[in-house]
């Protein structure tokens, strides 16, 4: 390690008429009073979007003390970090963005900062900087979707000279679904938008069948709740009805309108088109 002996760092010794490139005193350098780095840089040019560790190289002099700092993706070794062999490779590690849709390539880059009397060769940039690849695109998957909603028992009640629908009220709710030319999305969940209705059953082309009730605190009178029926988003194409009934318990003072609404899921990067599908408001 460089030892400073003198108030001012030393910018040239000679003896006679040479001029000494290194003074040391037993093992110890004691002139010139800095010393150098002189390569600092990542071994290759790219890396793919899945990331991983890429080797950074450091060359300097025996004892340059420096920090390494990553950004946009790289994260560098912690601390301060001083050269015993030269070169010396550091793991940088690049993050994974193979499974951010729409990820942009990007450049991560290291700073390296000299630390005490360590400085950089003349010349030589602080930073440098691996190109990455892009994440997987993000694709519109063009879907068929439809809604019908029939009521099947007209159950009325009239509030403060208003018409509303009465608890026993039931509709029959069925989306058609048509799997996209970017794979199967599936439908979600089947959704009634108001906090007074229950799915009560249902059945999808397979004879698989589902029930569903609300759950959690229930809204006041007059607030919206979204009542999801998971359907595990692997659904294929056809028909699927869901009957949802108005229940006394949830609202005795029956309800001003209801609509429907059914919810797609997405496929990795095939985002669904459209992504949903709502029924007209629907009154007494």
């Amino acid at each position: 390690m460089p030892i400073n002996l003198f108030n001012n760092p030393l910018a040239s010794i000679k003896l006679g008429a040479s001029d000494i490139l290194k003074g040391y005193i037993g093992n110890g350098q004691i002139f010139p009073n800095d010393t150098e780095i002189t390569a600092a840089a990542f071994t290759n040019a790219s890396i793919a979007n899945t990331g991983g560790n890429t080797p950074y190289v450091v060359s300097g002099e025996i004892g340059a003390s420096f920090t390494l700092t990553g950004s946009a993706g790289a994260t560098a070794p912690s601390g301060t970090q001083v050269i015993s062999n030269s070169p010396t490779t550091y793991q940088i590690a690049i993050a994974d963005q193979s499974t951010t849709c729409g990820a942009l390539a990007r450049n991560p880059q290291v700073l390296i900062t000299p630390q005490g009397n360590t400085v950089l060769a003349s010349g030589l940039s602080n930073t440098d900087t691996i190109t990455q690849a892009a994440g997987p695109p993000t694709v519109a998957n063009n879907i068929g979707l439809t809604i019908t909603v029939t009521n099947t028992s007209y159950q009325t009640i009239t509030v403060g000279g208003q018409v509303r629908w009465a608890p026993g009220a039931q509709w029959s709710v069925t989306i058609g679904y048509t799997v996209g030319a970017g794979g199967n999305t599936g439908i979600s969940r089947m959704t009634i938008n108001g906090p007074n209705a229950q799915m009560t059953s249902g059945s999808n082309p397979n004879g698989v069948g589902w029930t569903n009730t609300l759950s959690g605190t229930q809204p006041s009178p007059g607030s919206y709740w979204n009542n999801p029926d998971n359907l595990g988003g692997s659904l294929g194409s056809g028909s699927y009805t869901t009957n949802f009934t108005l229940t006394q318990a949830l609202y005795p003072q029956g309800l001003a309108a209801v609509s429907f609404s059914g919810v797609v899921s997405n496929s990795g990067c095939n985002v669904a088109s459209p992504s949903s599908i709502s029924s007209a408001t629907l009154y007494p």
